[in-house]
């Protein structure tokens, strides 16, 4: 019962900031291209359709062994993303009000 608790507090813990650094995706979200044929392998769908599947990704990918070179190619491809996505969104909120998102 016990190690039910820490497991359950384990998993709000890491998923937790993951969710709030997320708030401005929308969904669906494709995987990256190198992490194609690893989440076929590891059961994890290659369209991302809810924060609940987003996390459970994200939970799958930190507990798998960084000594594997396809988990390190998946790695840098999320990381380089989520920078992507970061600035992308950094510089929509610097243009004017009434601009078009993404637009230039």
């Amino acid at each position: 019962m016990v190690m039910r608790l820490f497991i359950a507090a384990l998993i709000v813990f890491i998923a937790a900031p993951a969710l709030a650094e997320e708030k401005a995706v929308s969904f669906p979200v494709f995987i990256p291209q190198e992490c194609v044929v690893l989440a076929q392998r590891e059961g994890v769908p290659t369209t991302i359709e809810n924060k609940y599947q987003a996390a459970k990704a994200k939970l799958k990918l930190a507990r798998m062994s960084n000594s594997e070179p396809m988990v390190q190619e998946c790695r840098a491809a999320v990381e380089r993303h989520r920078r992507a996505g970061r600035a992308a969104r950094v510089r929509d909120a610097k243009k004017p009000p009434g601009a078009v998102p993404g637009g230039s």
